[in-house]
């Protein structure tokens, strides 16, 4: 059995003509999916704060991609 993706690392972004692509796994089979800290939801994919769009010194990108249990 393969290890699953880690919450922290289901974002993947890019910048190609001008589009900011943003590509997260939202197959929770392959995502090792958490509480989130207050426990109300499941966090699917998080950036764990803002992080730098790769590509642009000036962009960055704060995400939590998350569900109700």
């Amino acid at each position: 059995m393969s290890e699953k993706i880690d919450r922290y690392d289901n974002c993947e972004c890019s910048i190609s003509d001008g589009v900011l692509t943003v590509r997260i796994v939202v197959d929770e089979s392959k995502v090792d999916v958490q509480p989130s800290k207050s426990g109300k939801t499941l966090v699917v994919a998080t950036t764990g704060g803002a992080i730098r769009v790769p590509g642009s010194m000036a962009l960055r990108l704060n995400l939590t991609l998350y569900r109700k249990p």
